[in-house]
């Protein structure tokens, strides 16, 4: 004991007293979550999300998006289109009249310039006329705005919606890579359609979608048994659907290109 009139001398530490307390506060913290940033997590999520979709189109067709080149309208075949033109004026204006001459000469003249458009028709088959720049399938800033669109509304997209914005995104880009001009198979009213699917047809229908609150997209909507959901999916097929037309025209049209180029180089083949 220590003399009654002394301080005993006391030993002080801020770490515990034994190793079982130690080991007790080291699992206590090691099952305490550590707290995480709200935004953080909400980047990390949108990103994930982003992954799960795929490169940005825009980054995607960057190196794909420029012009490229198709035959250009010669002087033959500009005038054998006035030549076909001016027969068929003719022609109607002999039937006007009852005069079987004017009709014969509008015949007449409608057959050489049939003659002409054929003729310029195999001349570029062989390819010795120039070329021009073919204006891109998809411009810059509609697939920019595509992609803010759809990286604003993945986060609150379900897993089947998402899987058919991925098939419509490789399709686009899979027609980018392989759109060159216009042919009796990819017209020029199938390049306006994929314009505006990027521009409004996609955007529109995923905007209408998240303007349905949150808690009622799984509930039938209003006169139908059909949800929001289901409804947005639906969309999205037809559009997939539609886009995938396209693409099996593209193939058409380089089928056609792969058999003019054959009997190109079977015509110079040695008798």
């Amino acid at each position: 004991m220590h003399p009654p009139d002394k301080e005993p001398y006391l030993i002080s530490s801020d770490g515990p007293i034994n190793r079982r307390t130690a080991l007790l506060e080291q699992r206590q913290r090691e099952e305490t979550p550590t707290p995480v940033n709200p935004e953080a997590l909400e980047r990390a999520l949108r990103a994930h999300l982003r992954n799960a979709l795929g490169a940005p189109l825009a980054q995607q067709l960057a190196a794909v998006e420029r012009p490229g080149a198709q035959q250009a309208p010669t002087g033959l075949f500009i005038g054998s289109g006035v030549l076909v033109a001016c027969g068929a004026v003719i022609g109607l204006l002999g039937v006007i009249q009852s005069s079987g001459t004017t009709v014969g000469g509008g015949v007449a003249t409608g057959m050489v310039g049939l003659m002409g458009l054929f003729w310029a028709r195999r001349r570029s088959g062989n390819g010795s006329d120039a070329t021009w720049p073919v204006q891109p399938l998809f411009d810059p800033e509609t697939l920019d705005a595509f992609d803010r669109v759809l990286d604003s509304a993945c986060a609150e997209l379900g897993d089947a919606a998402m899987h058919q914005l991925m098939n419509i995104k490789q399709s686009i880009a899979s027609i980018a890579r392989h759109a060159r001009g216009v042919d009796e198979h990819f017209t020029t009213e199938d390049r306006l359609f994929l314009r505006e699917c990027l521009r409004r047809y996609i955007p529109d229908t995923l905007e209408a979608f998240l303007r349905v609150p949150a808690g009622q997209r799984n509930t039938a909507l209003l006169d139908s048994q059909t949800t929001a959901e289901a409804t947005l999916l639906r969309q999205l097929l037809t559009l997939r659907e539609e886009i995938a037309q396209r693409e099996k025209k593209i193939g058409r049209s380089a089928a056609e290109g792969l058999m003019q180029q054959d009997r190109f180089l079977a015509s110079k083949r040695s008798r």
